[in-house]
């Protein structure tokens, strides 16, 4: 044999060991799945609908305590009758709607502020409401009023059978209410 084949021949049989055969499977397999593909495609999900539909409510008339919260953070009662329906969410939604009111006509909630849309979940045994709040204009309020505003509606919340309160602003989670208060949106 002459010597440039007996090279060969033993460069050959350095490649023909079961570690390298192992490896070039491995490699031919992954070429294979990445040029046919990862498997059926599948459409985007449907969104699901988190709201119950809404059927014919059922409304109690109901005494409700509404806490409004005073510019030197003096916490005053306030008893409303409100028709509320069974469904905890909607009924806070009322209850806070309620609240919103009552501070409009105190020129303590700002003027942009929509009433936060609500959740209750239960988690750890205990009923949380998570409160989302949106802005149909923007609002400018300064850390007194802030803290004012929060404090309204955390012992409302709690003062009608919650026992946590989260905070979102528009759907995401938020470290602030509106711009200078933390608030906890972590469940």
């Amino acid at each position: 044999m002459s010597e440039p084949r007996r090279r060969t021949a033993v460069r050959w049989r350095r490649f023909a060991t079961p570690y390298v055969a192992v490896a070039t499977l491995i490699f031919l397999a992954s070429a294979v799945f990445f040029l046919v593909g990862h498997g059926p495609r599948t459409g985007r999900p449907k969104p699901v609908d988190i709201l119950p539909p809404q059927a014919d409510v059922v409304t109690h008339s109901q005494e409700v305590r509404l806490v409004l919260v005073d510019q030197s953070g003096l916490a005053r009662p306030d008893f409303v009758t409100l028709d509320l329906p069974d469904d905890p969410q909607a009924r806070l939604h009322a209850i806070l709607d309620a609240l919103r009111t009552a501070m409009l006509q105190n020129a303590s909630w700002p003027q942009g502020l929509d009433t936060p849309e609500v959740f209750v979940q239960q988690v750890d045994r205990q009923q949380v409401a998570v409160l989302d709040l949106h802005e149909s204009a923007p609002v400018a309020v300064g850390v007194s009023e802030e803290l004012q505003l929060l404090h309204s509606i955390q012992q409302t919340v709690l003062a009608n059978g919650i026992d946590d309160v989260r905070f979102l602003r528009d759907g995401r989670p938020t470290a602030t209410l509106l711009g200078h208060v933390a608030v906890d949106s972590a469940l």
